[in-house]
């Protein structure tokens, strides 16, 4: 049997959760990005109904990333994770996974770049 197997050659993405920084009187002077872990991908074109699930949900499609779906995602997929790719953070509108679960698709917002 020959199966197609994605290359994910593409780039890394960092996954994870942004926590609030609290200055000694609770006042919020930034935010420290916390990684959960990382994925290599490949980036999709995105379709007219991607656009359009995304545009529904009031957001923007920036990026369409495809990836490994590890397995102890699975619990998780339901969050809202922050992407870092190259310098460039995104928040996840939505992340799908394909029939065989072997594969994620990533819908991202561009947020901005990662200040350090």
């Amino acid at each position: 049997m020959n199966q197609k197997h994605d290359p994910f050659n593409d780039g890394f993405l960092f996954y994870g959760h942004n926590k609030t920084r609290l200055s000694p009187t609770k006042k919020a002077i930034g935010k420290d990005f916390t990684q959960e872990g990382f994925l290599a991908f490949t980036e999709m074109s995105a379709r007219d109904q991607d656009y359009s699930l995304v545009d529904a949900l009031g957001s923007t499609l920036d990026l369409k990333l495809k990836t490994m779906y590890p397995i102890h995602l699975e619990k998780k997929l339901l969050n809202k994770f922050i992407v870092r790719i190259s310098g460039i953070e995104y928040e996840t509108i939505k992340i799908d996974r394909d029939r065989n679960k072997d594969t994620l698709f990533w819908y991202l917002q561009k947020v901005g770049e990662v200040i350090e």
